[in-house]
């Protein structure tokens, strides 16, 4: 299967092969797009067979949940337990805020841990027109290959997975920011920094409820 190509701008992300796209999602199918922090490369959530060609496209080891993106909190609720999170949320999403909160087990096993799913909600454009059009949770991991930094412009994401079934390969002409994801562990006693990203330890503080601890792995 050859990779269709597709070139879009933030003012104008719902480029008619876009809709194409969406639609090789929910058809099971593995597209890469881009956020506003780096690309990704994106299945249905909630898809088995979709999950199962992302693992063998990425190559991610079988202890290594797939972070999953929603178009907005509302569908984060669906699928996860978000209180505690709530106010963070809404206030830094969409943005480079990725959540570790407790999941309902409606996901792809391959997008849990331990009782726990990985939520984010980008701010990119094409991304939300994506997350719009499919109206289901994605699974998107960084886009490259596993151990190896993730794609932040055109010409690396056209160097990625030559020879893997990648149905559609959005890209947008300036590159993403670059720094990926902060990543926050909501428990009831503790919250956790588990990568340092945009969102800073020092603005996550303000939003720690009474009797709450903050640690940074």
């Amino acid at each position: 299967m050859a990779t269709i190509e597709v070139m879009v701008t933030e003012a104008l992300p719902l480029e008619p092969q876009v809709f194409l796209a969406a639609q090789a999602l929910l058809n099971g199918e593995v597209i890469i797009f881009p956020t506003e922090t780096v690309y990704g490369v994106a299945a249905d959530a909630i898809n088995d067979q979709a999950i199962d060609n992302l693992v063998s496209i990425k190559h991610r080891p079988s202890d290594k949940a797939f972070p999953v993106m929603v178009k907005d909190f509302a569908m984060a609720q669906m699928y996860a337990d978000m209180r505690g999170a709530e106010a963070i949320a809404k206030d830094y999403w969409p943005g480079p805020l990725t959540l570790v909160v407790p999941s309902k087990s409606i996901l792809c096993d391959a997008c849990m841990q331990n009782g726990t799913v990985a939520l984010r909600c980008p701010s990119n454009p094409v991304a939300q027109a994506i997350l719009t059009l499919v109206n289901a949770p994605l699974a998107v991991p960084s886009a490259n290959e596993s151990g190896l930094p993730p794609a932040t412009n055109s010409m690396e994401v056209r160097r990625l997975f030559p020879y893997r079934d990648i149905a559609f390969r959005i890209i947008q002409s300036k590159p993403t920011q670059g720094t990926p994801t902060t990543i926050l562990k909501i428990e009831p006693k503790t919250w956790t920094i588990l990568r340092k990203g945009p969102v800073s330890a020092e603005t996550i503080k303000r939003y720690l409820p009474s009797g709450v601890e903050l640690k940074e792995v």
